[in-house]
């Protein structure tokens, strides 16, 4: 971990920070909701729950106050031992995701989803909820419409109130996919892009809980291509000017007039496979700062016809820069590290993330990155297609990785599957990270296993093994499911992470983590020099006498935006956590307590 720390440090003192002036004062504004110094970007204050700590108590930290809750008596068919309880039913969250499967064109469209992001939309520190349409299928790309996205409020104690039509957020004209949250305009409120077929879409958060469309005014006409496919978003600061940037995945250049008809071994109607088909290449999108963004993925030197469907950005070698890993469907993943002027260089085959062990590509689509063996380096996850291994992929610290599929027990675990949402995080609290798998296939009938597929939950035996405790994870693990998007985050505060899943034209679902904490850590970064969001930070604490280190990054799951505040489990009455900023500041934050949020603001803490 030190030298991981040596290199931020370095690489800070080393290269020269880009800057864009954005003629705008800084300013510190000490209210309620804390100081924010933003450079380059306004300040704005919310929320009465949340306040400035006494200096003996956290130095530049800001504390929310929301208590660890008793999770209540298994309700009927939860297990003493389950780890999640479906709370779907009393939520108030009444939402299916449509692919426009009833049109009978079996057309590949069909087989991607859509996916989940908690956001904090109104800041009043509860998680909110977004969940994409998706849409019709057409016999021609004119016939190809989108639906309604849906918006549910947190209202706090497992009730949501659907907000869609006051904010705005309503209909698209893309069939949509995936979406993530950034604060593109650096005004402090979340903001959300959404991406489909026909286009993504930027929608702005006018701070009084209503939304508006800033796509053609910002720039983001994506290609202007007419089979315009594009499957999800990430959000960073890429070229470290302190405004995010943003990576469009996208996924084949087809449309319904170029459509084939594909059958399956019985000779029955199916659902093409990619392969079919000429893959489309992804976009760079950069944040010029006055509210437009320019296309620079030329320069950027992006490879062609990735048939992208997920990716996680992250500073994966310690250099400072934000580093992206694309997961690619039946073809190479893609590695990009991060490089000033945004001249990437992508190392998947050199750096061994490229493909499975025996050198050949998987048909991947959900990935995450953290540190699963506590030796603070991220390593990276991603979920594959059935009669192939979902990949872990150890980081060596030296810019390469090996698989540890076998060596960690999961080799054989998901061959039978077609996985999608996944993540790497700590769902015990125990301070190692578990692993989920939300599965269920493409092909409706043609496949070698059923449409209908169980979720998968592994155990991190303390870094050297994963035990399958699916049968434990609850009534939604028990069963089957067409399982597409899911995020993971902490929706009632009481310290332990849920999981909100999407399916094809099945309701989603709401699963309550009942492993909750006897003590936690919660903290969420608020860059100021760095994107607000503070992605690519690196964030560490100790517990039990050894260091937990963890990593904000944007774009992990499959289609989905999960809380990016870190929970870390405590063993005693206060803790100290360290921060390695984007940019490379080494700050330390002392004193914090337990059971509540405390907001970390760069340049607030010990240098």
């Amino acid at each position: 971990m030190e030298q991981r720390i040596k290199r931020y440090e370095l690489a800070a003192a080393r290269i020269q920070m880009p800057g864009k002036s954005h003629g705008v004062l800084e300013v510190v504004f000490v209210v309620l909701f804390a100081g924010c110094l933003l450079a380059g970007c306004e300040a704005n204050t919310s929320s009465d729950s949340v306040h400035e700590v006494a200096a003996n108590s956290a130095d530049g930290a800001i504390e929310s106050e929301d208590a660890a809750t008793k999770l209540p008596q298994p309700a009927d068919g939860v297990g003493h031992d389950d780890w999640f309880e479906d709370i779907t039913g009393q939520s108030g969250v009444d939402f299916t995701y449509r692919n426009g499967q009833e049109s009978g064109n079996y057309s590949i469209l069909e087989s991607l989803g859509g996916g989940v992001a908690m956001l904090d939309y109104d800041r009043d520190d509860d998680l909110d909820l977004f969940f994409s349409g998706g849409g019709t299928v057409g016999n021609a790309a004119d016939q190809i419409r989108g639906r309604p996205s849906a918006l549910y409020r947190n209202d706090g104690d497992w009730s949501f109130v659907d907000v869609t039509k006051e904010s705005g957020i309503g209909q698209s004209t893309a069939y949509t996919h995936g979406c993530a949250v950034g604060d593109f305009d650096c005004d402090g409120w979340p903001d959300l892009l959404v991406c489909g077929y026909g286009g993504c879409r930027l929608l702005q958060n006018m701070a009084d809980g209503r939304f508006r469309d800033v796509t053609n005014m910002c720039g983001l006409m994506v290609s202007g291509e007419e089979n315009d496919w594009n499957t999800t978003p990430a959000i960073a600061d890429f070229d470290r000017d302190g405004t995010p940037d943003f990576y469009i995945v996208r996924y084949l250049d087809w449309s319904p007039e170029s459509d084939v008809v594909c059958r399956d071994r019985q000779g029955r109607r199916e659902v093409c496979s990619p392969g079919r088909f000429v893959g489309a290449s992804d976009r760079l999108y950069q944040n010029l700062g006055n509210g437009r963004f320019e296309d620079v993925s030329a320069d950027a030197s992006l490879l062609p016809n990735g048939n992208g469907l997920g990716a996680v950005a992250t500073d994966l070698n310690g250099d400072g820069w934000i580093d992206l890993y694309v997961a690619n469907d039946e073809s190479n993943n893609f590695l990009y590290l991060g490089q000033p002027d945004l001249k990437w260089q992508e190392t998947g085959l050199a750096a061994g993330v490229a493909t499975n062990e025996y050198g050949m590509h998987d048909g991947s689509m959900g990935v995450d990155a953290g540190d699963y063996d506590g030796d603070g380096e991220p390593d990276l996850w991603v979920t594959n297609f059935e009669s192939e291994d979902n990949g872990l992929y150890r980081n060596l610290g030296d810019g390469t990785f090996t698989q540890t599929t076998t060596s960690t027990g999961l080799a054989g675990q998901s061959r039978g599957l077609v996985g999608f949402g996944t993540g790497l995080i700590d769902l015990d609290l125990d301070g190692w990270l578990d692993i989920f798998v939300v599965n269920g296939h493409v092909f409706y009938g043609g496949g070698q296993a059923h449409y209908l597929q169980p979720a998968q939950l592994f155990r991190n035996r303390k870094g050297r093994r994963f035990e399958d405790v699916s049968q434990a994870g609850g009534v939604y693990f028990r069963g089957k499911h067409a399982a597409r998007g899911a995020a993971v985050g902490d929706l009632d505060n009481d310290g332990s992470a849920d999981l909100v899943i999407t399916h094809q034209n099945a309701p989603v679902t709401l699963l309550r983590n009942r492993r909750s904490p006897s003590a936690f850590l919660r903290v969420q970064l608020t860059g100021t020099q760095s994107d607000r969001q503070a992605v690519g930070a690196v964030v560490t604490t100790d517990f039990e006498g050894r260091p937990l280190v963890r990593f904000v990054r944007s774009g992990s799951g499959y289609f989905s935006h999960s809380d990016q505040r870190i929970i870390f489990p405590c063993s005693e009455e206060s803790a100290d956590v360290t921060v390695v900023w984007p940019r490379g500041q080494r700050e330390v934050f002392r004193g914090l307590g337990l059971g509540v949020t405390h907001q970390l603001v760069e340049g607030r803490g010990e240098s």
